[in-house]
């Protein structure tokens, strides 16, 4: 048979469960625009039946209910998605910003572009074939050959200074991992610890999946939930992350372990950070493909910027070596006789008879040759006489005008071409139709990526923002709701309360008012 009191205990757990259910509607609408907060909802149960005997048999009679767990409404399906999504949002949004700035250093076009640079120093040769004994025409000349190899230098030190950002930012990113590694199996070895006390540490649960969503825009996050085999009476969890490529075993927090990154990062043999483990540097981490900010900043470092100062280095030789060509086979105005001198060097100034080999002249270190920069009348523009004399007439402006056709094509070129003066036989100085055309394409080429990764950036942020507007539908606070919540609770707290009354009524009745008549 049951308590007297037992109504009163249905009535008491009726009440501290409905004023526990308050209290979480209460938290949640304190955390309503929380950052990383996730919406916590109270489970209640029925509690243990009360069996009875009567007289058929046994009868189960409910005892009330009482408040089983505090869940977080999280959805680790929508977790997964929005994490990978978020990692290929930040790679585009890192190779936009980067190769925005590559774009930037061109500057085209515009009045300070290379190009602009290079159709003057064309123009100056040509306008000096039309006077070449002239020394204003030949002083423009030099100045403009002059603002072309600063300009050279001037890419080609972006491209250096640019390359080093990047790897100061790679080893912040790496330094910041080891942080975010951290402080997860810090918070992996407090939630482990509430759950064996059989407490649900949600609050911290929150804090955990904040830091991942941050360390996933830095690298690819896996995260791996598995149930604590050592605990079979309670719901204890172990807490996996796994960074980059998934299948090279790359465990950053196993529960309450983390692995690090070396820090600092060992150099490679240009000087850059190699991103690797601190048990084993032997080999670089595989980061995935096109996941995360770390990765973009590794690709730009590594293969945009060298394959952009490539071109340029490329460039600057194909100039050099074209105009050189020419201008070997030409004779200046100097009562010394200097010919077969080159216009160009790569800074040594070797003697004029001795041609700078094909490899040797970089944007970096393109510049002009000394005896020209010390007197102007040593710039050859007419051909070497036949005769024998030692000076070509004041009026023979045919290798100027053969080095202002190079703009245009190779025709000029044709017979040291034919003789295998670059390379192969038969081989132009560039690839391309003409320098022009070689400079061009390479503008484009930088173009195009720019514009894939403003067209993979803008579809991964749509992508992004539905997927956080999915999430937010879950885990996000709705104070109406929350409002609703407060009313239905509140309704029965005071239908317990009332509860109560009426059975203290019921018992007042048979402990003052039973028994014998007075």
């Amino acid at each position: 048979m049951s308590s007297t009191f037992f109504g009163l205990e249905v009535s008491r757990r009726a009440l501290a469960s409905q004023q526990a259910a308050l209290n979480i509607t209460g938290h949640n609408i304190s955390n309503a625009n929380t950052q990383g907060y996730t919406r916590q909802i109270g489970n209640f149960t029925a509690t243990t039946p009360y069996t009875i005997s009567t007289g058929g048999g046994n009868m189960s009679l409910g005892s009330g209910v009482t408040l089983d767990t505090i869940s977080r409404a999280r959805d680790a399906f929508v977790d997964r998605q929005f994490r990978g999504e978020t990692s290929k949002q930040q790679y585009w949004a890192g190779r936009q910003d980067s190769l925005s700035k590559v774009e930037g250093m061109l500057n085209e076009p515009s009045d300070n572009s290379l190009s602009n640079d290079l159709n003057k120093f064309w123009s100056s040769w040509s306008e000096l074939s039309k006077n070449p004994g002239n020394m204003g025409a030949r002083s423009v000349v030099r100045a403009r050959a002059q603002t072309l190899t600063d300009s050279f230098h001037s890419i080609a030190q972006q491209v250096s200074d640019m390359r080093e950002n990047m790897d100061s930012s790679i080893k912040v990113q790496v330094r910041q991992i080891n942080i975010y590694g951290q402080q997860i199996k810090d918070l992996n070895d407090q939630i482990k610890r509430a759950e064996v006390s059989g407490d649900n540490p949600n609050d911290l649960r929150d804090l955990r999946d904040s830091l991942v969503d941050d360390l996933s825009k830095i690298v690819s996050v896996r995260i791996v939930e598995t149930k604590d085999p050592n605990f079979t009476d309670r719901s204890v969890g172990n807490y996996k992350v796994i960074i980059g490529d998934e299948t090279s075993g790359n465990t950053l927090v196993n529960d309450s372990t983390v692995r690090f990154l070396e820090d600092p990062p060992p150099q490679n043999a240009e000087g850059f950070a190699r991103v690797v483990w601190s048990d084993d540097p032997s080999k670089e981490i595989e980061l995935g493909t096109k996941l995360g900010s770390l990765s973009a900043n590794i690709q730009v470092r590594d293969q945009d910027l060298v394959k952009f100062g490539a071109q340029f280095d490329t460039l600057a030789q194909g100039i050099a070596h074209a105009v050189n060509a020419l201008h070997q086979t030409g004779q200046g105005l100097t009562a010394e006789g200097i010919i077969g001198i080159n216009f160009f060097t790569d800074g040594s100034n070797p003697p004029a008879s001795t041609p700078p080999a094909l490899p040797s002249i970089t944007a970096s270190t393109i510049s002009i040759n000394l005896d020209i920069l010390e007197d102007a009348n040593r710039i050859a523009t007419g051909a070497i006489p036949l005769d024998g004399t030692s000076l070509v007439t004041e009026g023979d402006g045919s290798i100027a005008q053969a080095i202002s056709s190079l703009s245009s094509g190779w025709n000029a070129l044709t017979s040291l071409i034919a003789e295998g003066r670059f390379g192969a036989t038969g081989l132009n100085p560039l690839s391309a139709s003409s320098l022009g055309d070689f400079y061009g394409a390479n503008v484009a080429q930088i173009g195009v990526d720019v514009q894939q990764a403003n067209r993979m950036k803008a579809g991964e942020d749509i992508l992004v923002t539905n997927l956080m507007n999915q999430r937010e539908s879950s885990i996000g606070v709705s104070l109406d709701e929350e409002m609703a919540n407060l009313v239905k609770f509140q309704k029965s707290y005071s239908a317990a309360a009332r509860m109560v009354t009426m059975m203290d009524d019921m018992l007042d009745t048979i402990v003052n008012r039973m028994g014998m008549t007075r």
